[in-house]
């Protein structure tokens, strides 16, 4: 495969992190429970309907939902490669061809540390924006954790 694809810049990998405080095995349960995922995993301003949710957390299990921002609407579709609780989860989105491991990291004093990696991103997914997009989902799964109204 090229490093470049039509309406596609250069592929690299894409790092980005937070701190919640909640225990870990509460933090992986919300990445991987369909409901919970709705009021956290994407950015302010962007609405994942319930009913477009498909979560499979098992290797090979499904990964889909649809994203909305006012009347477009943007699905992510993929397959789950590996899950293990409470450690990681990893998916692969065959659409773009990007690949995504999150993993969760014991802080101790119920705290943990969220990591998002993506490897194969077009440079279009990469940098300010994305990690703007990344820290506003984070900060939504923080507030989600303390029990705050999305």
């Amino acid at each position: 495969m090229s490093d470049e694809e039509p309406g596609f810049g250069p592929r690299g990998d894409f790092t980005t992190s937070c701190e919640v405080d909640a225990d870990r095995d509460r933090v992986f349960a919300a990445y991987t429970d369909p409901t919970a995922i709705t009021h956290f995993w994407a950015p302010e301003g962007v609405e994942i309907p319930p009913d477009s949710v498909e979560l499979d957390p098992v290797p090979g299990g499904a990964f889909n939902m649809v994203m909305k921002v006012g009347d477009d609407e943007y699905p992510m579709t993929g397959s789950f490669a590996e899950v293990v609780a409470p450690e990681y989860v990893s998916f692969h989105e065959p659409g773009l061809d990007i690949r995504c491991v999150i993993s969760f990291d014991d802080l101790g004093d119920g705290r943990t540390r969220v990591t998002v990696l993506q490897t194969n991103v077009p440079e279009e997914f990469r940098g300010e924006n994305a990690e703007l997009g990344f820290q506003s989902s984070f900060r939504r799964l923080a507030a989600y954790l303390a029990g705050e109204p999305a």
